[in-house]
């Protein structure tokens, strides 16, 4: 798995270049997920499924610090032909 961060000042425009990539894969807006709305290991376990289904790209807005702990951790369980994209929470 491949996992593109990112980070910075609130209002940059991060979220704005999520949702771009989002659609230029074909994921609608709603199917983005929000890190805030998971646990930390649900998180986890969402983009393990997602991934199991066949998803190449996954995007996740406002994801916190820990939960990057987690998706780093099982990084290499998944395919390396998936790309998460991740815009962290400040």
């Amino acid at each position: 798995m491949q996992l593109n961060i990112s980070r910075g000042p609130k209002a940059t425009g991060k979220t704005v270049r999520l949702r771009q990539t989002a659609m230029k894969a074909g994921i609608k807006e709603k199917n983005i997920l929000i890190g805030t709305s998971y646990p930390d290991r649900e998180l986890e376990a969402k983009v393990l499924q997602l991934a199991l289904r066949g998803l190449k790209v996954i995007c996740i807005d406002e994801c916190r610090e820990e939960q990057l702990a987690f998706l780093r951790r099982v990084k290499d369980l998944i395919c390396n032909s998936v790309t998460v994209h991740v815009v962290v929470a400040n």
